[in-house]
């Protein structure tokens, strides 16, 4: 499940940060083992008509293997046209496995394919490259994209390919999606209920966001971590909302998780339920009834959802960076749509976007989904939020504390966090 291995990734993704933000130019270990090992397998392109001798680029992917093949497919092509030879590795690589190899001969010159939660920590640890201003157009791309790949201010992300949560509805319960989420609610009422991983701050950015509320304050030069907005009065409002689902309406209960939720409706039992792209093919094989559609409104605002972005970005250690930078702009040109056709990865640009012939239902609602949606706050810190915004829910879910004592313990608690990690405890 695609969104469950991003939401783990970001809850310790944070604790490497001070571990390597003084990593040095030399070392080796797994990094490097693994980059040595993979080195015989490389496919080389084809050299320029001249016979020139480019250069040997190194591209990591946390894509599947058959997405990383196809993106060597177009490598090639690109390298044929251009004297360069390019490699493009399928490696779930970790921040201190890619350190140690991009320090070490015959390393990666970036990653094409990692989600844009892990970026801020790379960024932290003087592994990425600032992307050229004249690189490509903001307006390209979908714009929660774009906001993906900046951090601190400053662009160090590629825009490659989206995904967001959107609705699921019983087609057999309900005609049609409702437009607001008071009438999904009167809907939910007499037809089975809502259910969602309602612990989750992942689900529930889009409650925040209606009632004016935030994770981290958004700037001109980035996220003001010490300004959260969890504990505010607005963010009390999102909780009592999210508390009647519960509580009032009997939606779920404090021990609701992901795979209840699904399971909820998959068979059948909840009128709607809040999902992605990721639980399709399990509806579809279950024989569920559903329709898909983007998110209603809540409080006569559009639902936030969060955006996950697939970003490139070039190694500060890259002897190659220029060259590298053109390589994953011809990438973006020519390869999203067969990605979005070998793994239903969502493409990033409109144009691509618009290219896509008999694209799904689900696709449709999520490109939809997108153009409504933000990304996660791309900074280390928000790895932790997830605990403590989770378990304070389940205590509101079973009325141990109220919704103003929740907002309360979630913004001591990662307060709490966030000095201990800067003062590197």
């Amino acid at each position: 499940m695609m969104k469950k291995r991003v939401v783990s990734i970001m809850m310790t993704a944070a604790m490497l940060t001070g571990l390597l933000a003084g990593c040095g130019n030399s070392g080796s270990g797994n990094g490097t083992q693994a980059a040595d090992a993979d080195s015989g397998d490389r496919t080389e392109a084809s050299a320029a008509q001249d016979g020139s001798k480019g250069q040997e680029i190194v591209v990591w992917t946390q894509m599947m293997d058959n997405e990383a093949a196809l993106l060597q497919e177009y490598a090639n092509k690109w390298a044929s046209e251009t004297g360069n030879t390019v490699s493009v590795i399928s490696q779930q690589t970790d921040i201190q496995q890619f350190s140690q190899a991009a320090n070490s001969k015959g390393g990666p010159d970036g990653m094409f394919g990692i989600p844009n939660d892990q970026l801020a920590n790379y960024v932290s640890a003087n592994l990425v490259e600032e992307i050229p201003a004249d690189l490509y157009h903001d307006s390209d791309f979908v714009d929660a994209a774009v906001q993906a790949g900046y951090v601190n201010g400053k662009k160090f992300g590629y825009p490659i390919t989206v995904e967001t949560p959107f609705l699921f509805y019983n087609t057999d319960r309900v005609p049609e999606a409702p437009q607001s989420w008071e009438e999904m609610v009167e809907l939910a009422k007499e037809n089975g209920g809502i259910v969602y991983e309602a612990t989750s701050v992942y689900y529930n950015l889009g409650m925040l966001r209606a009632f004016d509320s935030y994770i981290f304050q958004e700037t001109d030069t980035g996220y003001d971590t010490s300004d959260i907005g969890l504990g505010n009065t607005n963010a009390v409002k999102a909780y009592e909302f999210v508390n009647q689902l519960a509580n009032e309406y009997g939606f779920f209960s404090s021990d609701i998780t992901y795979d209840m939720a699904k399971s909820s409706f998959q068979n059948g039992e909840a009128a709607f339920y809040i999902g992605g792209a990721w639980d399709v093919a399990g509806f579809t094989e279950a024989g569920t009834a559903f329709g898909v559609s983007d998110m209603p409104t809540l409080n006569g605002k559009d639902f936030v959802t969060p955006v996950g972005t697939y970003v490139g970005f070039v190694s500060a250690k890259s002897d190659a960076k220029e060259e590298t930078f053109a390589l994953y702009q011809y990438l973006v040109d020519n390869a999203l749509v067969p990605l979005y056709e070998e793994g239903s990865r969502i493409p990033a640009t409109y144009k691509a976007q618009e290219s896509i012939d008999n694209a799904s239902e689900a696709t449709k609602a999520q490109i939809a989904q997108c153009e409504k949606g933000e990304p996660l706050p791309t900074v280390s810190e928000m790895g932790l939020i997830w605990q403590p915004f989770s378990d304070n829910m389940k205590l509101m879910f079973t009325g141990t504390i109220s919704p103003q004592e929740a907002a309360g313990y979630i913004e001591q608690q990662v307060k709490e966090s966030i000095g201990m990690m800067q003062s590197g405890q």
